[in-house]
């Protein structure tokens, strides 16, 4: 592995001896390091707390609190635990070194310091930490990866497999002509055939992004959009969907509201939180999307008075763990993916989402963007 930018990491060196700090502070300099000082123990929990250290060079004998002692403390600090602590002592007996190392050391360098030896271990260190970290990286990635092949199997396994077993079946009974064209039954099974079509086609497009943006391959290429054209094309594309269930649709967006973003992906935003919002509107509801400015932000609102959203559910909506799905008020389906993508993109652009919602008053999405 390739040793790593010396000048990314931080090192804090505790020494009660300000000249042993200038030694061992021009020797890691000249190494490319970060370098703090620290006296005693209270001035070193003090950086501690406000930096991140990489690697901690302990004195062994200090007055006051000991290296022993503190290094102890920081063992227990589940936040400061994993720092390496290598002590700087002039005692060489079996029985202190082994102190040490019960006190969580991970190495020691005798007093007077030796450059190349100080260099040496120090470096050492270092690309361990450095190689634990990466380690941990890649694992982390390997386990987000296998959530994703888990979600994709589940979603294909369960809600796209079963809108086209309807489908073909509906298409079945229009081919092998047991239906009049044009009659009742023969219009009502091509409404199906569209709809269950057309839900089978937002859930793909949700599964695509959703896997894209989870394995990295998703860039943002933002632009000015303007936001009157942009809502007004999630309207038009989704008031079908409103007329079949007698919701009216409407929009209340300055036509000079502009928001710097990548399209594509506000697109998608907005798509699936009026969908959302039609799909928990009772016949004969209303849906409405405002925007303007707030202060320095632009705030964009999706309302409803649809079902609401139990309390209990509130925290679940945007968290991937399983399949968090309710159908809506006409027995609509869906995948639990169209949520997840919203805070992702949201989130990608510095923004901010949140929910006011009151059981059987309806809900209010509310998105916040910096200007």
């Amino acid at each position: 592995m390739k040793s790593p930018d010396r000048s990314q990491f931080s090192l804090l060196v505790v020494d009660d001896n300000k000249e042993n700090l200038k030694v061992v502070s021009n020797f890691l300099k000249k190494e490319g390091y970060q370098i703090a000082l620290a006296l005693n123990a209270e001035d070193a929990m003090n950086i501690l707390k406000q930096n991140e250290i990489d690697l901690i060079l302990l004195d062994v004998m200090m007055p006051g609190t000991d290296g022993f002692t503190l290094c102890k403390k920081l063992k227990k600090d589940p936040s400061l635990a994993d720092i390496p602590v290598i002590f700087l002592t002039a005692k060489t007996e079996t029985n202190d070194l082994v102190e040490g190392f019960d006190a969580g050391g991970v190495d020691y360098i005798t007093k007077p310091f030796k450059k190349e030896e100080l260099i040496v271990r120090v470096n050492n260190h270092i690309d361990l930490s450095y190689a634990k970290k990466k380690i941990i990286e890649q694992a982390e990635q390997i386990e987000r990866i296998n959530r994703t092949k888990d979600r994709l199997y589940s979603v294909i396994a369960h809600d796209i497999k079963s809108p086209f077993s309807n489908i073909s079946m509906l298409i079945s009974t229009l081919a092998d002509g047991y239906l009049e064209p044009g009659s009742e039954d023969y219009n009502e099974i091509l409404q199906s055939i569209n709809s269950s079509s057309n839900e089978t086609y937002a859930l793909l497009e949700n599964l695509l992004q959703w896997t894209r943006s989870q394995t990295g391959n998703l860039e943002i290429a933002p632009e000015e959009i303007k936001l009157e054209e942009l809502v007004g094309n999630i309207i038009r594309i989704t008031d079908p969907i409103a007329v079949k269930k007698k919701i009216k649709l409407k929009m209340d967006v300055p036509d000079d509201l502009v928001l710097e973003a990548d399209n594509n992906m506000m697109r998608s935003v907005l798509q699936n939180l009026v969908s959302n919002a039609i799909k928990f509107t009772n016949q004969g509801g209303r849906v409405m999307v405002t925007a303007g400015k707030k202060n320095s932000d632009i705030v964009i609102k999706v309302i409803d008075n649809g079902v609401g959203i139990p309390e209990k559910n509130k925290k679940k909506l945007f968290v991937d763990e399983g399949q968090l799905t309710t159908r809506g008020t006409n027995d609509e389906k869906g995948s639990g993916l169209g949520l997840l993508l919203v805070k992702d993109f949201v989130q990608r652009h510095n923004g901010r989402i949140d929910i006011e919602s009151k059981e059987g008053e309806g809900t209010t999405f509310i998105l916040t963007f910096p200007n």
